[in-house]
């Protein structure tokens, strides 16, 4: 058993919710920020000074950190257009979210396994104020998949645009490659574009 994991699915403090928030919020903002500093310094002198960590209750961290995004995602589709920026912007997020993955497994001690993987995630989406089901077998075959996370409440799709969804989505399915290289998850619907919950796939190597 991990314990690690054992005692935050009991009991989770708010100051390491907000640490980790904040650290999500950094790595993906710098991120963007790098993709501005080369395709448009004038639009990335041009955005407000950001001021880290990111103040407030956790409700109000996710609505700045989400506008942020906003606001980056925007600058590059506004330079390279929105198809070219899903092309450019989304496989770096997902390297991105790829690190945050390891890093967590790091710091929790996760074995290669979807127990573990879908513990971890579970407190990850919590940090992001998102709540998902994870189902296998037949509470998936409508989507015509063998597993499948289903979220039907993400804090951050009431201020997300689509096409910012769309290229961070990018930093989610990193993330969870990055907590189990063995599993690979891809987003098949979501709220932002009209569906009543954002549907994933949960591809695992060798099965």
């Amino acid at each position: 058993m991990n314990f690690k994991l054992f005692l935050l699915s009991i009991w989770v403090p708010q100051y390491f919710l907000k640490k980790e928030l904040n650290f999500l919020a950094e790595a993906t903002l710098n991120q963007l920020d790098n993709l501005l500093k080369i395709h448009s310094p004038n639009k990335y002198q041009e955005l407000p000074k950001l001021i880290l960590p990111l103040k407030g209750n956790l409700e109000d961290i996710r609505s700045k950190m989400a506008q942020e995004h906003n606001m980056r995602v925007k600058a590059l589709s506004d330079i390279l257009g929105p198809e070219e920026t899903v092309k450019i912007v989304r496989p770096l997020m997902f390297k991105t979210g790829y690190c945050i993955g390891l890093d967590i497994k790091t710091r929790l001690g996760l074995k290669n396994n979807l127990n573990d993987l879908i513990k971890a995630a579970k407190l990850l989406y919590q940090v992001l104020g998102i709540e998902f089901e994870f189902h296998e077998g037949k509470s998936c075959q409508p989507y015509h998949l063998k597993r499948c996370l289903i979220i039907k409440h993400c804090s951050l799709a009431q201020h997300y645009l689509p096409l910012t969804c769309q290229v961070l989505s990018g930093t989610d399915e990193g993330v969870i490659n990055g907590l189990n290289s063995q599993v690979k998850m891809v987003f098949k619907d979501k709220i932002t574009e009209g569906a009543p919950s954002c549907i994933a796939a949960i591809e695992m190597k060798n099965s």
